[in-house]
């Protein structure tokens, strides 16, 4: 296991001097994106496996995708964790007594260090997940009983160790643009987490950054820009119910989202597309309900491909390859796969020996 801590001394040093750190200059070279259309497994397969867990990644592995998906937060001693929220969700996450963790028990990843976490078990999803959770995800997820949080060590280390030289990696940093939380890492911080133990194994060349906070794409392209930039967004606020985020551009405010990198989506006329660009973005990546055929020929005319999530039914998939779209984030890898084979297009890869690999629990699933 690799971990890493975050020194930021060092940190400053080096992007004082332009460099990546280690004396090394700023890489230069074309940037690295999935050849074909990309078939991104959400959080590794979200309604067939625990989601973001080593299983869920050997099962996308074993179907064949073109991209694992995934999440990171840094935990307490430095190292980026695989994890949707910063806080173990009280319906994923049992204790050492086999009890879903209760709100009052709840370990924040960000003050919690990895011994710590690695105590939870992640494997199985409670029928009692609010907002319709267990009904969307949980009713075709095959519970894993023991699994772990991973690090994103782990997740690597696993790529290499089923032999897969061909998936990409899509990396979100889950971090915050408001300083209200000291917890809150800065962009230089989160990317450095991430950019060390990628370049640990030395896989830079298939790893795109994703996020809703723009500053973290911004800082990539000063930390080596071949790693290519997924700029998330999305204009939902009635996910702000649901205790998230869900308005990033905030176009109805007077001042700018934090989101946006520095951005006024004013300045552009209330256009994201436009705004992505201006962060010379590699992927404009927002919620499905948001496109249309023009937003795509837009982003393509822009440089940028366009690649939506999450899309989890067959006909809204369809539609949107029909749109254009260069990819698509689903819970669903193997629907997926199945309305590409019937749509005639060529399909990534999948492992043909995957029995005795690492974490493979059956190729059956959504």
């Amino acid at each position: 296991m690799r971990w890493r801590g975050l020194v930021a001394p060092l940190l400053v040093a080096a992007l004082a001097l332009g460099t990546t750190g280690c004396g090394s200059q700023v890489p230069t070279g074309a940037v690295n994106l999935p050849s074909g259309f990309d078939l991104q497994a959400h959080r590794g397969g979200r309604d067939a496996r625990p989601e973001n867990t080593l299983p869920a990644f050997a099962y996308a592995l074993s179907v064949g995708v073109t991209t694992l998906e995934m999440d990171i937060v840094i935990s307490e001693d430095g190292v980026p964790m695989v994890s949707h929220n910063a806080k173990l969700r009280t319906y994923l996450a049992k204790n050492s007594w086999g009890k879903y963790v209760t709100s009052d028990e709840q370990p924040d990843i960000r003050y919690t260090k990895v011994a710590d976490l690695k105590k939870f078990d992640l494997g199985a999803m409670s029928p009692d997940a609010p907002y319709g959770y267990w009904d969307a995800h949980g009713v075709t997820q095959k519970q894993i009983p023991g699994t772990r949080i991973p690090t994103l060590a782990e997740v690597l280390q696993l790529v290499q160790d089923w032999g897969n030289d061909e998936v990409f990696l899509s990396i979100e940093t889950k971090s915050m643009p408001y300083p209200v939380n000291p917890a809150n890492h800065t962009p230089q911080a989160w990317v450095r987490a991430v950019y060390d133990v990628v370049a640990e194994f030395n896989m830079q060349d298939r790893v795109m950054l994703q996020s809703f906070d723009w500053r973290t794409l911004k800082e990539m392209k000063r930390v080596d820009p071949r790693i290519a930039t997924v700029a998330l967004t999305a204009n939902q606020p009635s996910w702000n119910a649901e205790g998230g985020e869900g308005d990033y551009q905030w176009p109805d405010r007077d001042e700018p989202s934090p989101w946006m990198g520095g951005l006024d989506i004013k300045d552009f006329g209330g256009d994201p597309v436009k705004a992505a660009a201006a962060i010379d973005a590699d992927i404009f990546s927002t919620y499905y309900t948001e496109l249309s055929t023009a937003i795509v020929q837009q982003a393509h005319a822009l440089g940028m491909r366009v690649v939506p999530y999450t899309v989890n039914d067959p006909e809204q998939m369809r539609a949107l390859i029909t749109m254009g779209v260069d990819g698509i984030i689903t819970d669903r890898p193997a629907t997926l796969r199945s309305v590409m084979t019937q749509l005639g297009m060529p399909l990534p890869p999948k492992d043909r020996s995957p029995e005795g690999k690492p974490y493979f629990s059956g190729t059956d699933g959504l």
